[in-house]
């Protein structure tokens, strides 16, 4: 080797050698000016509305905490703002695992909140466990998600077992004349309805009250003529139905076009949203639907919330609070933790409890990621929503269609 080349060569390794000895000043020390969270969102297609429940919730919660200087960080010793991505699913699955994959490379997202439906946030968390990112999902069937032990993703909702069982409890608590004799049950074809029609099978046989009527409709299907004439065939006297909601709005219109004499009609899932009553009007009295969170509950900033959203949109909610509470839960935990590195949060959650903190009140994870909440059952009646079940008496007590 000549002389040259041999000083070239040692002036290269003593560069290196230097730069190897240097601080590393990378990501981890690059200044974070932000926490980045991404969410996945329903903003077009079937659940729209839903969607757009779920991410004005999210909104408002992020604005909170921002107004207050956001989240402390201690591995950065300073306060951090939220910055909120959403990413459009569609209303569908695929598309929802595309939106993940957009938030994690494109937008380099820290943290990850859910869509609406389990299908969707399954797909979604597919993409997450890839990546590594922990993603934080309120709206799904507990059971379902616990099935997949996923490694990052965490879970609150309640189980289709305990939200199918309501109708049954309902009914068991009226007088035995007034109990339904002949009930129907039509639920969407699709993940979501399948777990819900097999959990309502299981109750009609505990409470020997099987069902006259039992038929699944396509998902997206908006004419149910066939299936009304089906119902009233069997003499069908009550209805239980799981679908979006424009499928139950058209249902409503269809069985009271046909003149079906049902006495009791609870849906799940498109009987909720305000565009529901809103569409229907006085035809939606009587009507129950289920309902993920109320604003008497005594929880902090429930009422207020309660109000704010009366005031933006002129009509109340019975998920706002639930979806809140996700981005309270992903703020606590990365406080308690301080930090946002997905490993430490998710282990801040994964058998973590948050009490006192949600609008969701308390909410406590097992070792899967996963808390079990409680499915409610709500009344229309005259826009306003009235409670069933679990039953306050002294507010309000279950009226039945009049059948003349």
């Amino acid at each position: 080797m000549r002389k040259k080349d041999y000083l070239m060569l040692l002036g290269f390794f003593s560069v290196l050698a230097a730069v190897c000895l240097m601080p590393f000043t990378g990501a981890q020390g690059a200044e974070k000016k932000e926490i980045v969270v991404g969410a996945v969102n329903s903003m077009t297609g079937p659940d729209s509305m839903t969607g757009a429940e779920q991410k004005w919730a999210y909104e408002q919660a992020v604005n909170d905490i921002n107004q207050k200087g956001g989240v402390f960080v201690k591995e950065y010793n300073k306060k951090l703002p939220i910055k909120l991505v959403f990413a459009d699913d569609s209303s569908a699955p695929d598309k929802a695992a595309a939106a993940m994959e957009r938030l994690i490379k494109a937008n380099k997202v820290d943290l990850a909140l859910s869509s609406d439906t389990t299908p969707k946030n399954l797909a979604a968390a597919v993409v997450a466990e890839k990546y590594r990112l922990f993603f934080l999902i309120d709206l799904a069937w507990t059971p379902v998600v616990a099935q997949q032990n996923y490694k990052w993703v965490a879970c609150y909702f309640f189980t289709p077992d305990s939200a199918s069982r309501v109708p049954f409890q309902v009914w068991e608590s009226l007088p035995q004349a007034e109990r339904p004799k002949r009930p129907a049950l039509i639920t969407e074809d699709n993940q979501d309805g399948q777990a819900f029609r097999e959990t309502f099978q299981h109750w009609a046989k505990e409470y020997n009250m099987p069902f006259a009527y039992d038929n699944p409709a396509p998902q997206g299907n908006r004419d149910f003529s066939s299936w009304v004439l089906k119902m009233k065939s069997v003499n069908a006297d009550a209805l239980v139905f799981h679908g979006d909601g424009n499928a139950g709005i058209t249902l409503v219109r269809q069985i009271q076009d046909g003149d079906l004499k049902l006495r009791y009609i609870h849906g799940f899932q498109g009987f909720w949203p305000s565009e529901f009553y809103k569409a229907l009007g006085e035809k939606a009295n009587y009507i129950i639907h289920d309902g993920f969170w109320v604003e008497n509950n005594g929880a902090p900033m429930s009422k207020d919330l309660g109000a704010r959203f009366k005031k933006q949109f002129g009509r109340d909610t019975v998920s706002a609070g639930h979806h809140y509470a996700a981005v309270q839960i992903l703020a606590a935990a990365v406080e308690k933790v301080g930090s946002v590195d997905s490993t430490k949060v998710r282990d801040a959650v994964f058998n973590g409890t948050f009490k006192g903190t949600t609008l969701g009140g308390e909410i406590k994870f097992d070792n899967k990621g996963i808390a079990i909440t409680q499915s409610l059952a709500l009344q229309w009646w005259n826009g306003e929503r009235m409670p069933v079940w679990p039953p306050l008496p002294s507010i309000w007590k279950l009226k039945l269609i009049p059948v003349q």
